[in-house]
């Protein structure tokens, strides 16, 4: 009997493409790994003051708007917040709270009942959406 020890064609091919998987698989956690974290905080932010501004808790109102800031009325709380850009923030006012940091500019443009949003970030990143807030 002849016996040769080695491996077959199809064994070879196999483990090449079980090998290139895994390649493929490592190399796309690296890419998903390398996102900055200052990108996924704006987006994480930026959720949280959209779910924020819709929210039945506070119950908005349009005051009055313009291109850089904006009145909104809670009626939950009975108190006026004004909505603007501060520094590099974007804060609700009176007070100091800030909502989202790293903010080149901010835009406010309200056709009811929709204001539209859009801010720009610092790293270039910008984000635009659109929140139902009736007016008073």
């Amino acid at each position: 009997m002849n016996k040769k020890s080695g491996f077959t064609l199809m064994e070879t091919l196999i483990s090449l493409l079980i090998l290139t998987i895994i390649f493929h698989l490592i190399s796309f956690s690296t890419k998903l790994i390398n996102i900055p974290i200052k990108q996924q905080n704006n987006s994480a932010d930026w959720q949280i003051l959209v779910n924020e501004l819709e929210s039945s808790k506070h119950q908005f109102r349009l005051k009055s708007s313009s291109h850089s800031y904006v009145n909104l009325t809670s009626l939950e709380e009975n108190k006026v917040y004004k909505l603007e850009k501060y520094q590099d923030q974007l804060r609700f006012s009176p007070g100091y709270m800030p909502l989202i940091s790293h903010v080149n500019s901010v835009d406010f443009d309200y056709q009811e009942p929709f204001l539209k949003l859009q801010i720009k970030f610092d790293d270039g990143e910008a984000k635009s959406d659109d929140v139902y807030i009736p007016k008073e």
